[in-house]
């Protein structure tokens, strides 16, 4: 019998977990103190002397000029604030549903994890400035060092999504997904932000720095990135997926692919499989927090380690030949055998296993593979200085050929499908309070469906009962027993707060039914209440899983569209421009080409 929980008020937060808020910037505090109490003395007005004390610091510990080192370690403690509050803000929405207010601990892990994204750029120009450093980009006196450049730009823009987001379900209600364009906004900003951090890195020299901190902010910044791309695959991880299921394997293929490569083309053998350590370690530390710590859905991870195996076998066997012709093996390899060993991993541990069906998109996860590994070996050879670097011909095709996959699992389609819904009721009903504090009952249930056309919903790529909402998440997989006609292989609550229903995807198709839902006075919705049967149609998931969400005014979109499409095109802009400008041969704050081959031969594995 499953167990039962009580419900939860809305936007709940208790003092402990407000802790995990505190300790955070508690971290940040003590760190700075004591690089500006050990710091060397400087003769400059507050606040710059702190700066030039902590600067001098970091430069003492690490061998790094400290506006690279300041921006490093600054955006490593705001990216994994804005991670913690990320991840456990998706997995309270999934257990509780809605908050009801702007300011509770995620939402703030967030918010002061996106302010320290542009932080850790304005820290890496001040210190820049007040070193006097030979930054390629200046303006006047003030030294803009690459990556200080895109750190401010994608941290503006992230902050940007903070208040349109409370504007957007003011006007459209409660959208629980990562897609919406104000949350695509501040997940972007985090997402690209480690694309900055290999600019800093590039610009302050592959061979700068103590041995043990050059290894650990290059294998930090490898990690980062896969750890960042990672975030893109969430609502698969928490398994509520609210698209087709072939995008999952597209965003790994290129969410793993990228940054593996990179790593690998940057920093040698086995650099693609230590980056893969580091974020299984801190994912599965994330994971662990967000579940048994915090008492939420504990997001699965993907394995990675296949994947980055094959970027490694690409390598190897093509030692010697050119950067494109290894990054185009390493890419091949991780579309195919990598994509395989995931296959596998998600009938282990994945909340959605991959099934047979799939093999009729899978080319796009396998195309968008090889365009990520040749992305992943461009960025290598722009910020560690390697040469050749990947022609640029090859870049705009591997970019253009990226977006044209993520279009491809893209189209959500429904239908026409007649569902009978048989529940069961499994042991006594249990008293609880509904989220408004109304008295209720949640009742086990099991579930059988009867539907017509058959054939529609045969060989799905999943076809569930989820209970979701109630103070946690049941998932419970329908088998069909006999002709038309599927049982649940396990009972789900029902009634108090949980929102039961059924979820189907199989290629395009993405649809829901609902089997029984409270009532929600705030947003005018009536009970869907549990009957022994029920005829209804399937409709499209959006309108089941984001039933809260409704129409409004057509100019909070326009302003919330603009935003995303504005701002993305400016971090791009800054991205990519700043990784061409250190490309370039001779270009600003590059070193002259003997000095060049020298460190290519010297510190840059083959």
């Amino acid at each position: 019998m499953t167990p039962t929980l009580t419900a939860q008020p809305i936007g709940h937060t208790t003092p402990a977990e407000w802790l995990w808020v505190v300790g955070t910037v508690a971290i940040l505090v003590a760190v700075s103190g004591w690089l500006v109490a050990t710091g060397a003395a400087s003769r400059r007005p507050w606040p710059l002397s702190w700066l030039e004390r902590a600067s001098s610091s970091l430069t003492r510990v690490t061998g790094f000029p400290g506006w690279c080192a300041g921006g490093l370690l600054l955006h490593g403690w705001a990216l994994l604030a804005a991670g913690l509050g990320f991840f456990w803000d998706v997995s309270w929405h999934i257990d509780l549903g809605r908050d009801n207010q702007l300011f509770t601990p995620a939402h703030v892990l967030i918010l002061i994890g996106l302010v320290g994204l542009g932080a850790a750029g304005a820290l890496s120009v001040a210190m820049a400035t007040l070193d006097r450093a030979a930054t390629g980009w200046s303006v006047g006196a003030l030294r803009l060092p690459r990556g200080a450049v895109g750190l401010l730009v994608v941290g503006a823009g992230g902050v940007t999504g903070f208040p349109l987001d409370d504007l957007w379900h003011a006007n459209y209600g409660v959208d629980v997904t990562m897609w919406g364009p104000t949350h695509l906004l501040m997940i972007g900003s985090a997402v690209l932000s480690p694309l900055a951090v290999w600019l800093l890195l590039g610009e302050a020299g592959r061979s700068t720095g103590n041995p043990r901190w050059r290894s650990a902010f290059w294998y930090g910044a490898a990690a980062g990135l896969l750890i960042a791309f990672s975030a893109m695959q969430l609502e698969f991880d928490d398994g509520v997926p609210q698209w087709q299921a072939l995008y999952q394997p597209v965003l790994i293929g290129l969410g793993a692919t990228l940054p593996m490569v990179a790593a690998r083309a940057a920093l040698g053998p086995w650099a693609a499989v230590r980056a893969t350590v580091i974020f299984l370690a801190v994912r599965g530390l994330v994971a662990l927090t967000v579940g048994p710590l915090l008492g939420h859905t504990a997001p699965h991870i993907p394995l990675y380690l296949g994947i980055a195996l094959c970027v490694e076998a690409g390598y190897a066997v093509t030692r010697g030949r050119s950067a494109l012709t290894s990054s185009l093996t390493a890419g091949a390899l991780a579309g195919t055998v990598g994509l395989a060993g995931e296959w596998g991993f998600s009938h282990l541990w994945g909340r959605e296993p991959w099934q047979p069906q799939l093999l009729h998109g899978i080319w796009a996860a396998s195309v968008i593979a090889v365009a990520g590994a040749v992305l992943g070996a461009a960025l290598a050879g722009a910020v560690a200085w390697r040469r050749p670097v990947i022609p640029g011909a090859a870049v705009l095709l591997a970019g253009a050929c990226t977006l044209a996959m993520l279009v491809v699992p893209l189209p959500r389609d429904s239908a026409p499908v007649a569902l009978t819904v048989h529940t069961t009721a499994v042991g006594a009903p249990v008293p609880t309070l509904d989220r408004f504090g109304n008295g209720a009952l949640e009742q086990d249930v099991r579930i059988e469906v009867d539907a017509t056309p058959a054939a529609t919903l045969r060989d799905a790529d999943f076809f569930w009962v989820k209970a979701w909402q109630g103070g946690g998440m049941v998932t419970a997989q329908l088998d069909e027993v006999a002709p038309g006609h599927w049982v649940a292989r396990s009972v789900v609550p029902s009634g108090g707060t949980w929102k039961t229903i059924l979820l189907f995807g199989k290629g395009s198709l993405v649809m829901a039914a609902p089997v029984a839902m409270p009532s929600d006075p705030e947003y005018g919705q009536a009970a869907i209440p549990l009957q022994a049967q029920r005829t209804q149609p399937f409709l499209p998931a959006s309108k089941v899983l984001m039933r809260e969400s409704h129409g409004g005014a057509t100019w909070p979109a326009a302003v919330a569209y603009s935003a995303l499409g504005l701002v993305t095109v400016m971090w791009l802009a800054v991205l990519v421009g700043g990784a061409v400008s250190l490309a370039r041969p001779g270009g600003p704050g590059r070193p002259t080409a003997p000095r060049r081959r020298r460190l290519l031969g010297t510190v840059v594995p083959s």
